[in-house]
């Protein structure tokens, strides 16, 4: 710089070398595992409202849903740990079951 005695004075600019770009990371989809909750459209045995996406809302405001009722109120002969991704269950080979509706 010219205020610290270096620099020019006769007009020509030299521009520092840029560093090399990065190569943007690629995702590869053979290491991706998309979950299905399944069966699909389950609620537990209280009702509609008790679905996998209340079981998933709230395992992230109390982290301990299904840890502590996934295993009970069980519907459609399956549990909230069997059902729902949030709780680990669900499925990832694209098979899913339609829950039955209710009668």
């Amino acid at each position: 710089c010219c205020a610290c005695g270096g620099g020019t004075t006769d007009g020509t600019v030299t521009l520092s070398p840029t560093p090399a770009p990065t190569p943007v990371p690629t995702n590869s989809t053979s290491n991706v595992t998309t979950c299905t909750d399944n069966p699909v459209g389950w609620y537990d045995r209280d009702g509609p409202f008790y679905n996998c996406a209340w079981y998933s809302e709230n395992a992230i405001i109390n982290g301990t849903t299904c840890w502590d009722t996934g295993d009970f109120f069980e519907n459609f002969n399956t549990t909230a740990n069997q059902a729902c991704c949030a709780c680990g269950g669900g499925t990832t080979d694209g098979t899913v079951t339609l829950s039955p509706t209710p009668a």
